[in-house]
């Protein structure tokens, strides 16, 4: 019966860790870096500090659009993919 305590106890910590490794921002965090790292809502936008040329929207379908204005350049991130990309690295 321990035995199976310590094994079920040892999946929970593995599958836990690994599910909530892309865990809550500091309450510090810039409102851009929430947006970037996915934790901001549709139709949010926030200014980048250091360009104010540059602005980040959350879409509707959860990817996130850069606007540089100077530039009239527009990138599409995704989040969600880039954690994962991430996470795969390891």
């Amino acid at each position: 019966m321990k035995s199976k305590l310590v094994i079920t106890a040892i999946v929970f910590t593995v599958v836990t860790s690994s599910a909530f490794a892309n865990g809550s921002l500091s309450p510090a965090a810039s409102q851009v870096d929430k947006i970037v790292q996915g934790h901001g809502n549709p139709g949010e936008i926030a200014t980048a500090s250091s360009d104010p040329n540059v602005t980040f929207e959350v879409l509707g379908n959860g990817k996130v659009q850069r606007t540089n204005k100077q530039f009239g350049t527009v990138t599409i991130l995704d989040p969600k993919q880039e954690w994962r990309r991430n996470r795969d690295r390891r």
